[in-house]
């Protein structure tokens, strides 16, 4: 039976890394496995954040659609292992649509599973991978992202609070286990990898029991969307608690951005 792994979560997890690296490596890995990232399902992706916002039914009979799809393109071949990573199929990111957990993930992963079985003649083993984060560092982490792309106003330790739920990593994955059984979930922290010569990507490629030979033939990339520097921050959330209109704040953002990144090259020259 083919193989097939979900990477699906979760959000400043190191994905990013990992969707790149499987991007820049997907003729390397073309022999063991077939890849599959958001560009390849962005309907399916963007209709699982809807359904999190939403929780409405109807939103989750329109993540099954895509996602059925999606399944039609690639169930013709049946003997291919499969890999498939976005972290938006877990949903939005707590923090976004007033969401404060990843409380939809569940509910999308037991979709996931019944499309598959319903779509594909012959269902592959599933395998579903989350990649996870100590607590403190993922808060940290998101509050840096949501600063630049939301309007958020609290500082670190208000958001750290606030949304302390969130990081129970642990508690989703349990609960994602209930939903999909007997398919197997997988973890593992973002901390635990850093030494491993491919890094975050390291989990998947032992899921997908990819060969030694085949791995030392595979290009690493440095960490891709990493945290912004403090001072970018600190100005962020200046910028976001000030009476400027959204349209105002979305253009002092990307010039204090600007700003910094032609810092950073003069400091480079």
């Amino acid at each position: 039976m083919a193989r097939m792994v979900i990477h699906a979560g979760f959000h400043k997890t190191g994905t990013t890394s990992v969707q790149k690296m499987l991007g820049q490596n997907r003729r390397r890995l073309s022999e063991h496995a077939d890849i599959f990232l958001r560009k390849n399902m962005t309907p399916v992706c963007e209709a699982a954040r809807t359904y999190s916002a939403t929780r409405a039914s109807e939103d989750l009979i329109h993540f099954t659609y895509e996602l059925g799809k999606f399944l039609e393109q690639i169930k013709d071949a049946p003997d291919r292992q499969i890999c498939i990573s976005s972290e938006d199929l877990a949903g939005h990111m707590p923090g976004r649509r007033s969401l404060q957990t990843y409380a939809a993930t569940p509910i999308l992963m037991k979709a996931f599973v019944h499309t598959v079985e319903k779509t594909m003649p012959t269902p592959p083993e599933m395998i579903f991978y989350f990649s996870t984060r100590a607590a403190d560092a993922w808060l940290k982490s998101c509050y840096g992202q949501h600063l630049g792309v939301v309007r958020l106003s609290m500082d670190l330790e208000e958001y750290k609070h606030a949304y302390a739920e969130s990081a129970r990593l642990d508690r989703i994955i349990d609960k994602v286990r209930l939903a999909v059984a007997p398919h197997r979930v997988e973890f593992r922290a973002l901390e635990t990898t850093q030494d491993t010569p491919l890094g975050p990507l390291t989990p998947l490629l032992d899921l997908l029991e990819i060969p030694a030979e085949t791995r030392s033939k595979l290009l690493p990339l440095p960490p891709a969307n990493v945290a912004l520097p403090d001072a970018l921050q600190a100005e962020y959330l200046r910028i976001n608690k000030s009476d400027l209109d959204m349209e105002a704040v979305r253009l002092a953002k990307k010039d204090a951005h600007q700003q910094w990144r032609k810092a950073c090259r003069t400091e480079q020259a």
